[in-house]
């Protein structure tokens, strides 16, 4: 456990000082917003406002949470010889409940801040890492919709490196996962994919699981950013099961447990993908691992094994909340 109170004390300070610090910026403003007037069946705003708590606090456990419109299992698994994993299990009842935010306040400037303490200050019930917006690897290249508005089109030329090997993990108005492969300007048009209006799209990749089925070749994964994919490593994959069903699977890294009785390599980007295949997920998207490898759980619980809790300051999070009581 983390010391809530002085951790929200943090942020605060964070989030006044931090986006007057970091230089990167996408402009003033976003360039267009969803018309979304027609979706009244939405429980909760399509912004970046934080929802107020709604959670029941004597419904958590260790690894559980349950109220009629979220629920979240949490459960451990070990790869023979490997390494451990844990996986989330959540299922939501309306697609606004699964969120985004940066450090920043917004997604026009970078800002960095403890992962934790984020999704604390968010009400989230479970979060995750997010793509880390403004890495520099991605050499000032993606597209990223958050919330329904639309803060960066930029997507490389056909024939260029970039766009030939870059994936980009589009979340519809429904909830429903959508991969673009190798994805160049103009594969996504209108702020909609297949029909669909995109609520948040992910820039990281590269994809793991499509239609149910691991992929398996990851040649050139390594030259978009730095994916190690043959290397072990700690991961973490955001996935979707069925509708309004998703699943967060994160893997452990190169050490040994806290309790020091099991040893942990990590795992290629290959045997990763083999795992989410197994824990039965019909899409599986790859995001920033290692020491940004985040599995947040309600009341500052973080599910790893490293010796050291510390972990990297995160520039945005994906969480999902409670809206019991609306």
């Amino acid at each position: 456990m983390r010391n809530s109170a002085g951790k929200r004390l943090a942020a605060l300070g964070l989030a006044v000082i931090l986006p007057f610090l970091c230089a990167a910026t996408w402009g003033t403003a976003p360039l267009d917003s969803l018309d979304l007037s027609d979706r009244t069946d939405y429980k909760l705003p399509v912004d970046l406002s934080v929802i107020e708590p709604r959670a029941n606090e004597k419904a958590f456990t260790d690894t559980s949470y349950e109220d009629s419109t979220i629920s979240v299992k949490i459960t451990s698994g070990r790869v023979e010889d490997k390494c451990d994993y844990w996986v989330a299990d959540v299922i939501i009842s309306d697609p606004s409940q699964m969120r985004t935010a940066s450090a920043s306040g917004n997604f026009l400037r970078s800002a960095e801040m403890d992962g934790v303490t984020l999704c604390t200050l968010l009400n989230a019930v479970v979060g995750l890492n997010g793509d880390f917006t403004f890495g520099t690897e991605k050499k000032g290249f993606g597209y990223y919709m958050r919330q329904g508005t639309l803060y960066k089109d930029q997507l490389d030329t056909p024939g260029h490196w970039l766009c030939m090997i870059m994936d980009i993990l589009l979340v519809d108005e429904d909830g429903d996962f959508h991969i673009v492969h190798n994805a160049e300007k103009g594969s996504i048009t209108g702020m909609q994919y297949k029909g669909k209006r995109i609520l948040n799209s992910f820039c990281f990749g590269p994809a793991l699981v499509v239609d149910g089925k691991a992929v398996e070749d990851f040649e050139g994964a390594d030259a978009w950013l730095n994916m190690a994919s043959t290397r072990e490593r700690s991961r973490i994959a955001f996935c979707q099961v069925d509708r309004l069903h998703y699943r967060i699977i994160k893997s452990s890294g190169n050490y040994n447990s806290a309790d020091m009785v099991t040893t942990n390599t990590g795992l290629t980007l290959a045997e990763f993908a083999a795992l989410c295949e197994r824990e039965g997920v019909q899409t599986a998207y790859n995001l920033d691992g290692g020491d940004s490898a985040l599995l947040y759980f309600h009341n500052d619980r973080v599910y790893d094994n490293k010796p050291n809790t510390s972990l990297r300051r995160l520039q945005d999070v994906i969480y999902f909340v409670s809206s019991e009581g609306l």
